[in-house]
């Protein structure tokens, strides 16, 4: 079914699933800039021939570089962003009426697209989330959510296609078949799914106590499954990548949003006290100035009784001169910001790090050819997990 974008029809083929294997290279050779003096003669000037080559290529690009450093998806104008944290309870009914609600406001105050917080009708623990899992129409399906099997995703179609705006829909447990995900579901403004991003990269920690910080162990692998795309879609105004929470400390998932075209990073997230005060702040600002896009962090607020999940709150915009935009506490709040994506453009053309990256001295760590296969890969996640 087309989705409304910008003003004009388009398939549903412009939100784009890409594949994380897709981004597996087989590491190529290290190469020094200065060559290695028990290298034969002619290997080190061939490796020096190399190295220069490649520093004039990225000079040449750089100086030659095109008014816009990648052609803009949408109009590229500004928008307005409502960031809505809000409570959630063992009830649900009660979470879901704090989502309408602060959509609601979220809407009143001029916000084109509305961001909601991770689990934001669940209670954050391993144990709840199939008890409050929800069952959502088939990928590619047009069926709209149903309410008895999915009151969430229902009350969010309802909502965008109610006010009419883009609606980010935090996360939820995402139940098929016997497999239990963290999906965060995007709403276009007739109501529609257009895209689902199942959390890439499951938040298993062990975190021991310090004078400093309380401990912190948890294994959402337990319950969970991850998932296995990366997720971009097309707004009116630019192109966004989606995260969950864990996903954002990944540079390279960022990276690889980027490369597709994304100026607008999202990530719904419920960090806690042990991870929140150190690492949200530092993260958020870190994965803009990587990818020099806006980034959103979008949490729950902080539940008022201690012995249930603490969550960080500080809902976040940064700005992709890695400048925070606006930082909340940790009370239920709705914010409305500005994002400009014409920034984006001015930014990466003033610091044009695409352009400068030294391919034949590194490629992504993660890229390891000793364990490029699949069934590799996930013998090191198993082995990760099993070690919690």
């Amino acid at each position: 079914a087309p989705t409304l974008i910008g003003g004009r029809l388009t398939p549903r083929s412009a939100v784009i699933p890409v594949a994380l294997s897709a981004y597996r290279r087989p590491l190529g050779p290290l190469a020094a800039s200065a060559p290695c003096s028990c290298l034969w003669p002619a290997a080190a000037a061939a490796s020096t021939a190399i190295a220069a080559a490649a520093r004039r290529r990225a000079a040449s690009a750089a100086s030659s570089m095109p008014a816009a450093a990648q052609a803009s998806v949408g109009s590229n104008e500004k928008f307005k962003v409502g960031l809505c944290q809000t409570a959630v309870d063992y009830d649900k009914t009660k979470s879901l009426a704090n989502v309408r609600s602060a959509v609601d406001s979220a809407v009143a105050k001029g916000a084109q697209l509305v961001v909601i917080g991770e689990m934001m009708t669940c209670p954050y623990a391993t144990k709840y989330f199939r008890e409050y899992g929800e069952r959502l129409p088939a990928k590619g399906s047009s069926d709209p959510p149903c309410g008895e099997k999915a009151p969430t995703a229902k009350l969010l179609s309802d909502l965008a296609k109610e006010h009419k705006v883009w609606i980010v829909g935090g996360s939820l447990p995402e139940l098929e078949g016997d497999k239990v995900y963290n999906t965060c579901l995007i709403f276009n403004p007739a109501g529609s799914i257009v895209a689902r991003h199942r959390k890439v990269h499951l938040f298993d920690i062990d975190v021991a106590a310090t004078d400093k910080r309380p401990a912190m162990k948890f294994k959402e692998s337990d319950v969970l499954s991850p998932g296995e795309t990366m997720t971009l879609v097309d707004l009116p105004w630019c192109r966004a990548g989606i995260g969950i929470c864990y996903d954002v400390r990944f540079p390279e998932y960022a990276l690889a949003l980027r490369k597709k075209g994304a100026k607008f990073l999202i990530y719904p997230g419920a960090f806690n006290m042990t991870t929140g005060p150190a690492h949200w702040s530092v993260l958020t600002r870190g994965r803009a100035n990587d990818a020099q896009c806006y980034v959103a962090m979008v949490s729950p607020s902080r539940s008022p009784d201690p012995k249930d999940y603490q969550a960080w709150g500080h809902t976040t915009l940064v700005s992709p001169w890695a400048e925070v935009a606006f930082e909340a506490e940790h009370e239920p709040g709705v914010w409305v910001v500005e994002v400009d994506p014409a920034e984006v453009d001015r930014i990466r053309e003033q610091v044009p790090t695409s352009y400068q990256k030294r391919s034949d001295l590194y490629v992504p760590y993660a890229d390891d050819t000793a364990e490029d296969d699949d069934a590799a890969a996930e013998s090191r996640r198993k082995r990760a997990r099993s070690s919690l």
